[in-house]
């Protein structure tokens, strides 16, 4: 029997595929790719082919990244 309550929100996935991060980063998987590639965003393998990457990590890159200026457009 379950002591959840309805208003708990599910926990968040602690690994995240490649296809998932895209998807949070708003970009494609072949930018995701190029990040594990330059070594900018961390994974890990798990088994033989799974790559994942860990949702601090993912955190730590957004974290990482310069602020863009405000610039107005006409």
């Amino acid at each position: 029997m379950s002591h959840a309550t309805v208003d708990e929100a599910p926990r968040p996935r602690m690994m995240l595929s490649v296809a998932e991060v895209a998807t949070e980063l708003g970009c494609g998987r072949d930018t995701v790719y190029a990040l594990l590639a330059s070594g900018q965003l961390a994974s890990v393998r798990v088994g033989e082919r799974l790559r994942r990457i860990r949702r601090p990590d993912l955190e730590a890159y957004i974290e990482g990244l310069p602020l863009s200026p405000v610039t107005e457009y006409r």
